[in-house]
């Protein structure tokens, strides 16, 4: 998997690639721009398809299901 990760100092995002095993065994990463040692994760959105289009929940009215989530939809 490939997980993003944000600078606290110098706002560098970058990524690491590892199994969920390697990247629960590990402290969070240094950023390779500055050295600072504490690296926050960053999350991105994910979107699933499938052969008729989208997936899970969004065909129920988005993430939470209808806005209760503050996503506006």
């Amino acid at each position: 998997m490939t997980y993003v990760f944000q600078c606290r100092s110098c706002k560098h995002e970058f990524e690491i690639t590892a199994t969920v095993a390697e990247y629960e065994a590990r402290r969070a990463p240094a950023c390779p721009e500055c050295g600072d040692p504490q690296a926050r994760r960053v999350f991105t959105p994910v979107l699933v398809m499938t052969a008729g289009g989208k997936a899970g929940a969004a065909d129920e009215g988005g993430c939470c299901g209808g806005g209760t989530c503050g996503c506006r939809h």
